[in-house]
């Protein structure tokens, strides 16, 4: 695989998503001087909620999403943390990256990693206490390498710039839909004293608020399917270049069978939520969509089976891999 190529297909793909996003809060922002009269005032507070989200999300998204699960840089006097970032040094000269990404480590027992960064000196790996604890290193630099080759696709910038996105829309969904319920419950409170002309005028109110949450959340819906259909996509590509780098499947195989042993035994990772859940290698909200098939199951789960993972690293049928992770 050209992963040149691939870089720049997610280039385009990060310019093109950050247009359809403006396209919608832009709609978003008509539909509401539409129901108000108010145009371009709605119109015009929407594209800068959205100019400067965007400018947020890509020149410090990386360091928001490492302070929203308590992130800390490594600590070298722990042979542990030091241990972590020689491997990532190695797999980053490896790989052939010109700047080699900051190493973090958030405290939490389940084993899991992300990478996440916009910009080469923004580039960041982050793993879990758990992962330190309970990976072998030869395990670790499975891992590390899946997630370095994130950063070498640019994968990082997409779904850091997916990440932002989202954050924004479902806000705004929130919003719309907390201020329909303030306006209906509010307004039911004094309809008795109101006359039938302010009564009006409420229900209008009501139901244009209604329309805009209806959009915010056709909005906030596309914009997760556009997350989980690209992120199943990029781990099996960061699956089989970690191989690439490492020259060794078993490692990260391994990593990955002890992940699906303690998925059920282990709560949901701290600070992980929906807008960030497809950033680490496996799901740290342990939804069992992603350990289901199917129609549904595709259009909604944000990481392949990890057994079918497995299977394509090891080379053998996914029943096989699922009937031994029983």
């Amino acid at each position: 695989m050209d992963y040149l190529v691939l870089q720049k297909k997610n280039l385009r793909k990060t310019y093109l998503l950050i247009l359809v996003f403006m396209c919608m809060m832009s709609a978003l922002g008509i539909i509401i001087d539409g129901l108000f009269g108010s145009f371009p005032v709605g119109t015009v507070v929407l594209i800068l909620i959205a100019s400067i989200q965007v400018l947020v999300g890509t020149q410090a998204g990386a360091s928001l999403v490492l302070n929203s699960v308590g992130a800390k840089p490594v600590n070298l006097n722990e042979l542990e943390e030091k241990q972590l970032k020689n491997i990532v040094e190695e797999i980053s000269l490896a790989a052939g990256l010109t700047v080699v990404p900051k190493v973090y480590v958030m405290e939490d027992e389940n084993i899991n990693a992300f990478a996440t960064g916009f910009k080469q000196q923004d580039n960041a790996v982050c793993v879990t206490r758990g992962l330190l604890k309970n990976l072998n290193r030869e395990e670790t630099e499975g891992v590390v390498a899946h997630e370095v080759s994130h950063i070498l696709n640019k994968d990082t910038l997409l779904m850091t710039t997916i990440s932002a996105i989202l954050g924004t829309m479902v806000l705004v969904q929130l919003f719309a839909w907390r201020a329909l319920k303030f306006m209906a419950w509010s307004g039911s409170g004094r309809s008795t004293s109101k006359k039938k002309g302010k009564g009006d005028s409420t229900v209008c109110i009501l139901l244009a608020l209604l329309v805009i949450a209806l959009a915010a959340t056709l909005f906030s819906f596309i914009g997760r399917i556009t997350i989980f259909a690209v992120s199943r996509a990029r781990e099996y590509l960061a699956d089989a270049k970690a191989v690439e780098l490492t020259r060794n499947p078993k490692g990260l195989s391994g990593a990955l069978r002890k992940i699906a042993k303690t998925q059920k035994a282990k709560q949901k990772v701290k600070g992980a939520t929906v807008a960030t859940a497809h950033l680490f290698i496996s799901d740290p909200l342990k939804r069992n969509i992603n350990n289901k098939e199917g129609f549904f199951a595709d259009l909604f789960s944000t990481h392949p089976p990890i057994h079918k993972r497995i299977a394509a690293l090891e080379n053998v049928s996914p029943e096989l891999v699922l009937s031994e992770l029983m």
